[in-house]
């Protein structure tokens, strides 16, 4: 088959090859030294990270956020293990591995008994110093490590308090706060500063357990600030003055930059390969086609019309059924059937597929494949949940096939559209999706925390359009893209 620049796009992929594998050992490297362990205390599942040859070590319990897990504050937690400390990762009721579902409804204390569990279970190791132990928390977790260090009746030598929302502090209490939040933040930066106040200020004295301080991490917003190695080592320096440990000279790169070479060369690999695979002229043939039948005729024009009804219809349903942790789990079904309204209206407008082929069925694994081995293998290894425990894997297939015919619209519209031409109608669809998602996220029950992370959205619709744009087959694009964010949605928000 013929394929333009043969000899180039090897040399390319063997590039790319010695990139991926170069990030790999990096990334084996970084954990090389700290020994994990997987435990569990009163149903909470806790991974231990402890120093080589860690004894009466200073221990800390990392607490992760809404929609977070522990492998989600594994970078934070390395870091602090290189320092000299143990850390106690737990995955919070209704997240990650934790089998307990979320009713802060009910048991607004809920986090914070699993925070007092980990912390338990921390200071119950032989490696650990009972009598200095700290706590870490972001977001949500923030609130859960200050009122745990508030309700705890182990001591506790200082909290670290990473972009928090509300909670009651006093000059007291807890004990050597540090308040951090991105510069980005908005109001989560707000609520720390307004947090310092209620807390006595800056200044105190770490000797009698009332210092306190704001560090403000620039260039960074709510998910950033958990890589950031200036987050890292604001919280070590804090850490190791109370612990009364000298704190390590660290070399300030991120882990997730190693990830993020892997996802770059393993992109580079498929697009170098992939057309070696790819029937030119049946391309051909399909743009042409599409063009003559109008399937892929005023994309953005379409994308605005189905969006703006989706989120119209969404209102409305939310009106009559309380959608609000529908099918046990939260944000992720309302995600997704905002989807699957937008893409059912798309459709209909006339953005049809074509037939789908035998072939489709192979394409579409291998990409999702491709987005695996780039986004989700490393990212396990580093920071992301990215495998779904048994309890969550029937999420999987329900969520993908309702955002399948909004991602078979999307891979229909694109269809021909290749360079330049092809990056503006995605990133076009991604912000009309961004806004009318927004729209509905501010309005319906439940969905309000999409507001935070929407501005991932156009990362996680381009990492599937770049993998798709050498194959162009709608439905096996649309396959890809569809198990790729019903994947995400299905380990990313808590069970209840």
């Amino acid at each position: 088959m013929h394929t333009r620049h043969p000899a180039l796009r090897i040399i390319t992929a063997l590039f790319a090859l010695v990139v991926i594998i170069t990030a790999w050992i990096l990334v084996i490297d970084a954990g090389r030294g700290v020994e994990q362990r997987q435990m569990e205390r009163d149903g909470v599942p806790v991974t231990l990270l402890l120093p080589a040859d860690a004894s009466h070590a200073p221990g800390v319990v990392v607490a992760h956020g809404f929609a977070g897990s522990a492998q989600l504050m594994r970078t934070w937690g390395l870091a602090l293990a290189d320092a000299g400390f143990v850390v106690a990762l737990p995955d919070l009721s209704g997240h990650g591995r934790n089998r307990a579902p979320l009713d802060w409804w009910n048991d607004p204390e809920q986090f914070q008994r699993d925070v007092r569990s980990a912390l338990a279970l921390l200071g119950e190791q032989p490696e650990v110093d009972a009598g200095r132990l700290s706590l870490l928390g972001h977001s949500l977790g923030a609130g859960a490590v200050i009122d745990a260090a508030m309700e705890t009746t182990q001591p506790i030598r200082a909290v670290v308090a990473v972009s928090p929302g509300q909670s009651e502090v006093t000059p007291e209490s807890p004990p050597n706060l540090l308040l951090m939040a991105g510069a980005w933040e908005g109001p989560f930066l707000e609520a720390a500063q307004t947090l310092l106040e209620k807390a006595g200020g800056p200044g105190g004295d770490p000797a009698a357990g009332t210092a306190r301080a704001l560090e403000v991490i620039p260039g960074v917003e709510h998910i950033g600030v958990l890589f950031s190695p200036q987050s890292h080592a604001a919280s070590i320096d804090w850490l190791a003055q109370v612990s009364e440990i000298a704190p390590p000279q660290g070399n300030g790169v991120s882990p997730m930059l190693w990830w993020l070479l892997n996802l770059v060369g393993v992109l580079v690999l498929w697009r170098a390969l992939a057309p070696f695979w790819v029937d030119g002229d049946r391309l051909r043939l399909d743009t042409a086609q599409a063009e003559i039948q109008g399937r892929t005729r005023r994309p953005l024009v379409r994308a605005a019309i189905s969006g703006v009804l989706a989120t119209l219809l969404l209102i409305g349903i939310g009106e009559v059924i309380h959608l609000d942790g529908i099918g046990g789990i939260l944000v992720s079904p309302q995600f997704a059937l905002w989807l699957a309204l937008a893409g059912g209206i798309w459709l209909a407008l006339g953005t049809r597929p074509p037939r789908p082929e035998w072939p489709d069925l192979a394409w579409g694994p291998i990409m999702l494949g491709v987005l695996v081995l780039g986004f989700g293998v490393m990212g396990a290894a580093l920071w992301l949940a990215w495998w779904p425990p048994l309890h969550r894997l029937p999420y999987l297939p329900i969520l993908t096939l309702l955002i399948l015919p909004w991602a078979v619209a999307f891979a229909t519209a694109l269809q021909g559209r290749t360079g330049w031409r092809g990056l503006g109608v995605g990133l076009g669809v991604a912000l009309i999706t961004m806004v009318t998602v927004g729209v509905a996220a501010a309005i319906v029950d439940g969905m309000m925390f999409l507001l935070i992370i929407l501005p991932l959205l156009p990362v996680m619709l381009a990492l599937p359009l770049l993998v798709s744009r050498p194959v162009q087959r709608p439905w096996a694009d649309g396959f890809a893209l569809a198990a790729f964010l019903g994947w995400t949605l299905t380990v990313m928000f808590p069970l209840i």
